[in-house]
Parts: structure tokens; C-alpha cells; sequence
């Protein structure tokens, strides 16, 4: 699988011309790469600052009054997650739950954008939650391409990705469904993506959206895809058998750890990490 990523990279290569990746970058004065999409300009959409505060989507008009609560959390959950990912070079996190309404896709959007104000990232989160998409409702955005319309091989990659002018954000994202998602995911399209998106960014950390483990087969699709999944699991709502069987589906993959979301614990709580 790893090998059709490297493939599609160089062929991501040479449609961009030959971009020089995050870990040559800057190497000869010692400097830090570059934070900058300049090199391409993604198609900039309004998102919708009073449905993002009714959605608790930590933006920066909402983010004073969620300070205290929801946004001390995910910086918490940011600096662990990042860590994890420094320390293993991953680049890619698939995040998903065992079931329906856990907060995945909120603690999805919350976490990219919680990285993106750290700026030392280029972050994509893409939303390949195709039977029941999130990302861009809770948003209150509207994507001048369907994702699911890259994956299916009527659009270029570099279609498929916009802006919402938030600094170091880029986004993939729908607002239809489909009934095809298994085989849109294993149409070889998402590896294509990943090699554009390491071709053009420096510092890329790619977070996927993805369906619920226990679902459908869509997660486990991408599981092997990516570098690690994140699971996200809600206090009161994710029965415990649920959540065994969805790490017994996930044993066999980097497990970037858990979130345990609408949690009564303090902060340091918040967060659980397994090696």
C-alpha cells in the first residue's frame, strides 16, 4: 500500500514540477521550512461564524467564549497528538469511532483547526465520512468541489481542495453522500491525493475524517493507508463491547490513541494514549 503512495508521488511530481519535500527544505542554513501554500492557491469559500458557534466549531470568532471548556482541550489533545506524530514521522491520521455519536467529525475539524493556529504544520483535513458527511455543515461552507467527485475521477486533485482563510488550513469536503464510499476509498484516489499534498506542502500533517469502525467497511479500508488512526470514543454514548471490538479491528494498525469526548473529567484526563 505504502508503495502505491511512493508511486503516486512521483507521479504528483511530475504534474507540479520537482518541489523539493519538508525535510530538504531549508536544510542548507538550518532554518525551519517554510509555512506557505503560495506555490498554489486554493479556492477560498466563507464558512458561517454563527453556525460554527451553534456547532462548537473553534473558529476565531467562537473560540473566546469556548476558551475555558472545549478549546484548553484541544490543545491538550494537540500537543499530545503531535508528539506522537514528531516521534513516529507520521503524516497522516484517519479518525474515527466505534459508532455513531461519538463527535468524531467535531473533534476532527476542532483538532485541525486547534493545530493550524500552532502554525508550525500545514494542515488537510479531508472529509471521507462519504455516507454521512460533517465537515462543511457544521462549517456552514460550501466546497467548490465534492470531494466525492475527486474520488471519482471527474476532478484533478488540486480541484478538490479549498480554503476557509484560516492560516496553515486547507480542506476537502462534501456536503452530499454517497452510497459508494467502499469503492471510492479503494479506487487508489486517496493515495493520489496523499502524494499531492506531500509534492506541494512543506510540514504536512493530513487528518482523514472517517466513517465509524463498526458501521460499515469504509474505515478499514483507509486504516491501512494511513499512519495511525485516533479513535474517538463518548463518555455515556460508546458501549464498552463497541469500543473492544472497534480496537480488536484496529490491532493490527498504529493506534494514535483515544479521545475520550463529552467527558466529565478535568482537562489532564481528557486525552489517553496507547503505544
Amino acid at each position: 500500500m505504502k508503495g502505491r503512495i511512493q508511486a503516486a508521488l512521483e507521479n504528483a511530481k511530475r504534474r507540479t514540477g520537482d518541489i523539493p519535500d519538508a525535510k530538504t527544505r531549508g536544510a542548507s542554513s538550518g532554518e525551519r521550512p517554510t509555512i506557505n501554500l503560495a506555490m498554489r492557491s486554493f479556492q477560498r469559500v466563507p464558512y458561517d461564524p454563527i453556525e460554527c458557534a451553534q456547532n462548537r466549531v473553534l473558529v476565531p470568532e467562537s473560540d473566546r467564549a469556548l476558551r475555558a471548556t472545549g478549546a484548553a482541550a484541544y490543545r491538550m489533545l494537540r500537543t499530545r497528538l503531535l508528539q506522537r506524530c514528531r516521534s513516529n514521522n507520521w503524516r497522516t491520521i484517519g479518525i474515527t469511532s466505534p459508532g455513531q455519536g461519538a463527535g468524531k467529525s467535531l473533534t476532527s475539524l476542532n483538532l485541525a483547526l486547534t493545530i493550524a493556529r500552532e502554525g508550525n504544520n500545514n494542515v488537510f483535513l479531508i472529509d471521507l465520512d462519504m455516507r454521512n458527511p460533517k465537515m462543511c455543515q457544521y462549517l456552514g461552507a460550501t466546497p467548490p468541489v465534492d470531494i466525492n467527485h475527486y474520488m471519482s475521477g471527474e476532478v484533478r486533485a488540486e480541484d478538490s481542495l479549498f480554503s476557509v482563510g484560516i492560516d496553515n488550513l486547507t480542506l476537502g469536503g462534501t456536503l452530499t453522500n454517497t452510497d459508494l464510499a467502499s469503492e471510492l476509498l479503494a479506487s487508489g484516489r486517496l493515495e493520489e491525493l496523499f502524494a499531492y499534498i506531500y509534492a506541494i506542502a512543506p510540514e504536512p500533517l493530513i487528518l482523514v475524517d472517517l466513517p465509524p469502525l463498526l458501521s460499515t467497511d469504509d474505515a478499514m479500508i483507509v486504516a491501512p493507508i494511513v499512519d495511525a488512526c485516533l479513535l474517538v470514543v463518548a463518555e455515556g454514548l460508546s458501549r464498552r463491547d463497541g469500543t473492544g471490538k472497534a480496537l480488536e479491528l484496529l490491532a493490527e494498525y498504529k493506534l494514535a490513541g483515544i479521545v475520550l469526548n463529552r467527558s466529565h473529567a478535568v482537562v489532564k484526563d481528557y486525552y489517553s494514549s496507547y503505544a
